[in-house]
């Protein structure tokens, strides 16, 4: 038996975004013999106030969210790891000076880094702090990689089953049309014209398509009720936002975006994409240089109808060998190199108290402090974390003995047999 290699703290805020990557790495973890606490965010906060010292994966944040989590956990002894979920497309003067302030990577042990990009920036603001900053990609992007495809084979094929052949429409436009209403900013002027540009892009597909679903993704911190709302009259429109993105990009026939992460995960897949971009902004926008460009909604349609009806190749291979200068500078990427294998070996470097070989946590009430209120809805259960680890166990062709016990709400501790 492996031994216990000490407590590895894993909060997940945005399931649907987030919930895949870190069971995976809990996985893994708890193979190599960490005691993984899992779950809803604030449980896994108020669990490591609690709990023994050990390392605490931050998600990043801005200022004042991630100022709360790691000064807290600092506090309470823990190591702090960071992989920015923020950390692939950002303006890097804004980036400085909110999401990687220098007074709390000062507390970081280790900083991960999607790629060449982000550690430049980070190293060039704080040069002092250059053996902090390590690339590893993201363990969200080593589910797009051949090895994990079987993960999401059934939920796809149900997919299929329910929508037949679709488009998929990904969107992004939460700082106009929020979750609690419309809101106008003068810095975010460029999201409301997207905003409205798209919503007449869907229509004239759906009046182009009639015989074709299009799903539509919003971002979570959309109004998702608003795309219903104005799409009501289209009857091949649905709005879904449910589980892990690449279930749906894997089921979809073609992808269409402006500056979403997910036309860089569908890119990487393979699928056919374009990228809807009708005016220029001063954003990074580096998934707009991917797939099929359209500046306008005729040529929207006009590549949907060669995708669709006339099966145009996409130049996949051309577009990933143009790519290695562009898009890898920001993502570090590779089929057969994992980021969980890299975090997992920059983990073990970190020293830790001893602990038995068997470590019982106890359960307790972990209620809510002040501040800690919950957001956003979140659950996970036991049936779930089983059934993603019955799929990793069959991609690797053993058993991982693996015990999964409740700690509390949406909170578990998962440690090997």
């Amino acid at each position: 038996m492996k031994k216990n290699k000490g407590l590895l703290y894993l909060p997940v805020e945005v399931k649907v975004r987030e919930s895949d990557a870190k069971l995976l790495l809990s996985y893994y973890a708890a193979k190599e013999g960490y005691q993984v606490v899992l779950g809803d965010h604030i449980m896994v906060e108020l669990a490591a106030e609690e709990y023994p010292k050990g390392i605490f994966f931050s998600k990043g944040g801005p200022h004042g969210f991630r100022k709360r989590i790691i000064t807290n956990v600092k506090k309470n002894g823990h190591e702090i790891v960071e992989l920015d979920e923020e950390g692939l497309l950002f303006k890097e003067k804004q980036y400085l000076r909110d999401r990687m302030r220098r007074d709390m990577l000062q507390l970081v042990t280790q900083e991960y880094c999607w790629g060449s990009y982000q550690k430049e920036v980070i190293i060039g603001a704080n040069p002092d702090y250059k053996k902090k900053c390590h690339i590893v990609g993201n363990p969200r992007f080593d589910l797009l990689k051949p090895k994990f495809m079987s993960i999401y084979k059934e939920d796809t094929e149900q997919i299929i089953n329910k929508y037949g052949e679709f488009i998929l429409i990904n969107t992004r436009f939460s700082q106009y049309n929020a979750a609690k209403g419309k809101k106008d900013n003068i810095h975010f002027k460029h999201i409301k014209q997207l905003y409205y540009i798209f919503l007449e892009m869907i229509k004239e597909t759906c009046e182009k398509f009639p015989n074709i679903n299009i799903i539509i993704r919003p971002h979570p911190g959309e109004n998702f009720a608003s795309y219903r709302k104005a799409l009501a009259g289209n009857h091949n429109v649905h709005v879904v936002h449910e589980g892990n993105i690449i279930k749906w990009l894997l089921a979809a026939k073609v992808i269409i975006h402006n500056g979403c992460t997910s036309g860089i995960e569908a890119f990487l897949l393979g699928k056919p994409l374009i990228s809807y971009v009708p005016f220029t902004s001063n954003e990074m926008n580096i998934p707009n240089q991917l797939g099929f460009k359209a500046s306008n909604k005729d040529e929207v349609n006009a590549r949907l109808e060669d995708i669709l009806y006339k099966n145009e190749p996409q130049d996949h291979a051309k577009q990933m060998d143009q790519s290695e200068k562009g898009l890898f500078y920001y993502c570090n990427w590779s089929k057969d190199n994992f980021s969980y294998e890299s975090i997992l070996r920059l983990c073990n470097r970190i020293q830790l108290p001893p602990q038995p070989k068997k470590l019982s946590l106890t359960k307790m009430p972990f209620l809510m402090k002040g501040n800690k209120k919950r957001k956003r809805r979140f659950s996970l259960t036991e049936k779930e974390i089983k059934d993603f680890y019955r799929k990793l166990d069959e991609i690797e062709g053993e058993s991982s003995h693996l015990i999964i016990r409740k700690l509390g709400n949406n909170l578990y501790q998962i440690q090997k047999r």
